[in-house]
């Protein structure tokens, strides 16, 4: 991987180099965009195992017999587990999270912006696409999962991804600055904060000390190894085996562990691979080994993951989930595009790379960069191929487009008087995904700061380039902007009061304990369907079943099999004291309605019963 040629002597000099009060005032305008587009809408989704890894962080011996905890979990895997059941300890499950995730929010700004800069800023400094590829970044969230999008860059809810992932870009970043010591250790850190993301950035760095040559039977052997036990049957040792039986249909109908036979997202992990091909032969020279290195990498991972889903399900790379490479190899090809063009416009004999770009740009809005996901494949493979004709055939080519200068312009202009509607019904779709607007009315409005139009990142980011070169305004315009932070900050959380006080509870030291547990033991199973996550939050025991114990099933076939006669007897039991016939069960607690004199305690719309006299 070629490093950019730039003294490494200073390297804060040099990532906010020719002017760091733009580049401060860059910063801060990205990071107020993400804010107004991951509004708080507190925990849900994965937040909510995490909050278990960490309440049982918190009270080991008491949850150490859950279900979750009982064969293990991948919250023993990451280092993100005690750093947050710390936070959680001090400031309650609440508070910690909000802080986890307004702190990734601010890594995530800082790992664009440094991966941006290391792509795309010149000699002179930042560029129009370096901005552009910050500010489109921090609004996009786009989706890396294998089947339905469960799973998408810059999330709004508190995980070890949140930490994770922006330290595998600024990782990345500075390999690119030539600081592969700091890399290596950044990159780590994200490895052991989410083992199945960080391992990429890792991977990818380590990479940049082997040759092509060597780089390249070293990430087919492992498909090869993959096939050889799967052609056995699966090998005698641990996690070398097939996964089969009701745990293998298990995986199979899950959203996103392997890749379905139909209905998959397979070309949009192709794409970036074709789009990462294309840049190599005519990005910057200075980032084509990276671009090389990063597509064998891919490449590897998903013929691993494709094989898991369609031929040998070993346990290991089921586990693995090697399509996560995706991830990464989103953000890098975008900002390779961008690379592509700014080189391309760069380098041709006569500029005709602005009304193109502009046409592409209108293209991708007006059809959705999901839309038929085969053709863009298509297109960005005959883009691949064109890429190896001979330099003088661009060079052709591109006089010829020369005299069609004014013809493409106005092509482009009549283009976007044509799709004015459908751009604006976009923004206004765009505007309405908000759960609970930052302000009423003016949908529209909303559509753009959130970067449903491209449009508006792109304006911002011409318009950064005429910041004031003078201290006395560019100082002015940063404090002004400081004190938006500041003011978004403060209403960045959008959850109703509700919402608010409920989880304002949970896991908080400061909180009164709840009535229930005057009677339920530490370590006494409670079954209450209905509410699973108080068992956890606010009884501090374990919890008979629930779904979030499901998550990570793949990782335990014991854990799994427990797991699903328990949701059997859940379901099948509307009267929920029935379930006290299972020994493992100490409490059941129902709704107050269904209660009688029986019950042990009452709060507020529920009752408590005890399995003890069966």
């Amino acid at each position: 991987m070629s490093r950019i040629s730039i003294d490494s002597s200073d390297i804060p000099a040099r990532l906010m180099r020719h002017n760091p009060w733009a580049g401060a005032i860059l910063f801060l305008v990205a990071f107020l965009l993400w804010l107004l587009n991951r509004p708080y809408h507190g925990l849900w989704h994965d937040a909510y195992v995490y909050g278990v890894i960490s309440a049982q962080w918190i009270y080991p011996d008491a949850l150490a017999s859950d279900l979750f905890f009982r064969f293990g979990s991948q919250g023993s895997l990451t280092i993100f587990t005690p750093i947050y059941g710390e936070l959680v300890r001090a400031l309650g499950l609440n508070n910690a999270a909000q802080l986890v995730v307004l702190s990734g929010g601010v890594l995530w700004t800082t790992g664009l912006f440094l991966l941006a800069r290391a792509m795309l800023s010149n000699a002179s400094g930042d560029t129009i696409a370096m901005r552009f590829a910050l500010l489109f970044g921090v609004i996009l969230s786009f989706s890396y999962s294998p089947n339905r999008g469960i799973f998408v860059l810059n999330e709004n809810f508190a995980t070890a991804r949140s930490w994770a992932m922006p330290l595998g870009l600024m990782a990345v970043a500075l390999q690119l600055y030539g600081r592969w010591l700091t890399a290596t250790g950044l990159a780590l850190i994200s490895f052991l904060l989410h083992p199945l993301l960080g391992i990429w950035p890792l991977v990818l760095i380590v990479a940049d000390r082997i040759s092509l040559s060597r780089l390249l039977p070293l990430v087919i052997l492992p498909a090869l190894v993959v096939l050889f036990i799967g052609s056995q049957g699966g090998l005698d040792f641990p996690r070398l085996h097939l996964i089969s039986g009701a745990l293998l249909t298990y995986v199979k109908n899950a959203n996103d562990i392997l890749f379905k036979p139909e209905g998959s997202r397979l070309p949009l992990h192709i794409l970036p691979l074709l789009i990462l091909l294309l840049a190599s032969r005519i990005g910057s020279p200075s980032l084509h080994p990276m671009y090389k290195r990063l597509v064998l990498i891919a490449v590897g991972a998903l013929m691993l993951a494709l094989i898991a889903s369609y031929q040998y399900p070993v346990e290991i790379v089921v586990q693995g989930q090697p399509w996560r490479v995706t991830w990464l190899t989103y953000p890098i090809s975008a900002l390779a595009i961008l690379d592509i063009l700014q080189t391309l416009h760069r380098k041709s004999p006569v500029r005709i790379a602005v009304p193109w770009l502009c046409a592409v740009l209108l293209a991708l809005t007006t059809l959705g960069v999901v839309a038929m996901p085969w053709a863009l494949v298509g297109l960005g493979a005959l883009a691949l191929a064109i890429s190896f004709l001979p330099t003088i055939w661009f060079t052709a080519v591109a006089h010829v487009l020369q005299g069609w200068r004014n013809a493409a312009w106005a092509t482009v202009i009549v283009l976007w008087l044509l799709a004015v509607p459908g751009l604006w019904l976009d923004l206004q779709m765009g505007g309405a995904r908000f759960i609970i607007p930052w302000w009423h009315g003016m949908v529209p409005l909303h559509g753009l700061i959130a970067g449903e139009l491209w449009l508006f990142p792109l304006l911002l980011a011409i318009g950064l380039g005429f910041v004031p070169k003078t201290r006395p305004v560019a100082v002015t315009l940063f404090l002004v902007l400081s004190v938006l932070v500041l003011i978004t900050i403060t209403h960045w959380d959008r959850r109703e009061g509700f919402q608010q006080r409920e989880e304002s509870t949970w896991l908080n030291p400061a909180v009164p304990p709840h009535p229930f547990t005057q009677h339920v033991r530490a370590g006494e199973t409670v079954a209450w369907p209905e509410q699973a996550l108080s068992v956890w939050f606010d009884l501090h025991t374990p919890n008979y079943w629930g779904v979030v114990q499901g998550i990570g099933a793949v990782f335990s076939e014991q854990k799994f099999t427990e797991w699903s006669r328990r949701r059997e007897l859940v379901n099948q039991s509307p009267r929920r004291r029935s379930l006290c016939a299972d020994p493992a069960l100490d409490w059941v607690i129902v709704s107050r309605t269904d209660s009688d004199d029986s019950a042990v305690a009452v709060a507020d719309t529920w009752a408590l019963y005890s399995c003890r006299a069966r």
